[in-house]
């Protein structure tokens, strides 16, 4: 399979974006952030690869917080960061980037983004890890509400008293001399991140062979279904009920490779979903379900801005399309749905009704099937590709038993993991 040139700045921007979509009092957080990082590394003569870096940290640096609640805790300047579990997310988004190469280096920055400078003083540590510290509590304290020259002189003494203790000295002087500019605070409350990407040639191209692309996506299925034990394999399921499928049609190689990772992105828009959506016990209500909705879209606008995935975005983003016209979000028909995305529909509706959720224990998949069935007969899904699900359901049952078991051990392992590094951290103390 030829190599795909694929903008990592690009994909991550996007579901940066995303991320600040649960709610609107985040305002653009992890832009901001990323904005006044990038603004203290200008004079503290960071490298290009180093400032490009911190600007992937500062978009990530909150994925990891799962709820919108979890969000809320830390708006305080000066949170009790120390208390157990409460940077939590912080350890959650280290583990989710450290595994893939090009992310190995942000993923540090990540870690300790909220970590105290007089606990850590690590020579080893990077500066940049102390920069993205500052500017998450420089946004902070920024408030939407009023005029922002007017507070820039609180929020520099704010970080001025803190010089040593909570922040690294050096931060402290290159944030001050940064911040002595009038554009340093428009810049942070206005400057798009295209603009900011731009004039910095901070965009990273980097040719993924299909090893390093599946890698990629295993990264972003992670972040996306380990947000819930509801969903931690439901994309591993559906990428390979549809890549067996993909089979079956005697699709290439290469198009079955691209079907596994079409499979474990389908579902990427949904991190601008509340997990209290995600996880809710009962019914939702419409308001909750059109907010639920929202998710294919984001889906196919971040999965729509990587040149190289123009397939796997088609294959992913339509998967709750339907042939008669009825489904979401384009109100697309049979003749605009190719057979790709159709296989993708059927994968992901067998994989959902087979699965627990918080409202309903997963069904049989004969029970799942008799579901296809109706939709496949009342031209909702595709009939053919639900003839070869038939045919193939007890191979395909039992690919998914050993998948989906493997999926949740590492679901149980990866925030196990996390509990023991925190509990390590407190016995250090």
């Amino acid at each position: 399979m030829k190599r795909l040139t694929v903008d990592l700045v690009e994909i991550v921007k996007d579901i940066s974006e995303c991320a600040d979509l649960v709610s609107s009092i985040f305002n653009k957080h992890h832009r901001r952030v990323a904005c006044i990082a990038l603004n203290i590394a200008q004079y503290m003569d960071l490298s290009l690869e180093e400032k490009r870096d911190l600007v992937l940290a500062s978009l990530l640096h909150d994925v990891g917080a799962l709820s919108v609640k979890e969000r809320f805790r830390y708006l305080e300047f000066e949170s009790n960061f120390e208390d157990k579990g409460l940077c939590n997310h912080a350890e959650l988004g280290y583990r989710l980037f450290k595994g893939f190469r090009p992310f190995s280096f942000l993923a540090t920055l990540i870690r300790y983004h909220h970590t105290y400078y007089k606990d850590l003083q690590n020579d080893a540590l990077p500066i940049s890890a102390y920069i993205l510290h500052l500017a998450d509590r420089v946004s902070i304290l920024m408030r939407d509400e009023k005029e922002i020259l007017g507070q820039t002189d609180f929020i520099k003494e704010r970080i001025k008293s803190q010089k040593g203790r909570m922040f690294s000295p050096d931060a402290v002087d290159g944030f001050l001399e940064a911040s002595s500019k009038e554009s340093f605070w428009f810049d942070a409350i206005y400057l798009p991140l295209e603009t900011l990407i731009d004039e910095n040639s901070l965009y990273l191209s980097t040719a993924l062979d299909i090893d390093e692309l599946m890698s990629l996506a295993w990264v972003f299925h992670r972040l996306i279904d380990f947000r819930s034990r509801f969903t931690s394999s439901h994309s591993c399921g559906v990428s390979a009920t549809s890549s067996i499928l993909a089979r079956l049609y005697s699709f290439s190689e290469e198009e079955i490779k691209l079907m596994e990772v079409a499979g474990h992105l389908h579902d990427i828009g949904k991190i601008a979903i509340p997990i209290d959506i995600l996880e809710k016990p009962g019914r939702l209500t419409e308001e909750e379900f059109n907010i639920m909705k929202s998710h294919v879209y984001y889906s196919y606008r971040i999965l729509g801005k990587v040149k190289g995935f123009e397939t796997i975005n088609t294959w992913a983003s339509l998967h709750h399309e339907r042939l008669d016209g009825s489904g979401y979000p384009f109100k697309l028909k049979e003749e605009y749905i190719p057979l790709g995305s159709r296989i993708m529909m059927v994968a992901d509706v067998f994989n959902a009704l087979t699965e627990d959720r918080p409202y309903r224990k997963g069904l049989s998949v004969y029970e799942a099937l008799s579901h296809i069935r109706d939709l496949a007969s009342n031209n909702k899904l595709d009939r053919d590709v639900f003839i070869k699900l038939k045919n193939n359901l007890v191979d395909i049952s039992e690919m998914l038993i050993g998948i989906k078991k493997n999926a949740l051990e590492n679901y149980a392992k990866f925030y196990s993991d996390i509990e023991r590094s925190e509990s390590y951290a407190t016995n250090m103390e």
